[in-house]
């Protein structure tokens, strides 16, 4: 059984779900979990019209760098 290396997160699940603008018109949401190598889980949402996997890339290594940088300051 190999250990798997987690550099700065990892994706846990990919899920499409329906969301409500205000207008009361339905869209599709993707929602991506990810743990970040501290084990931090948390959540992006995207539009899936504007989902691309270099777009998530980018949001997910974002807000993992800001939640272990939240981890710094309590050391």
């Amino acid at each position: 059984m190999s250990k798997e290396v987690v550099t700065l997160f990892k994706v846990k699940s990919v899920t499409e779900r329906m969301d409500m603008d205000i207008k009361g018109r339905f869209f599709k949401m993707v929602e991506i979990v990810a743990e970040t190598k501290s084990g931090i889980e948390y959540t992006v949402l995207l539009p899936k019209a504007d989902y691309t996997k270099e777009k998530a890339s980018k949001l997910l290594e974002k807000e993992a760098l800001e939640l272990e940088g939240t981890l710094t300051l309590k050391k």
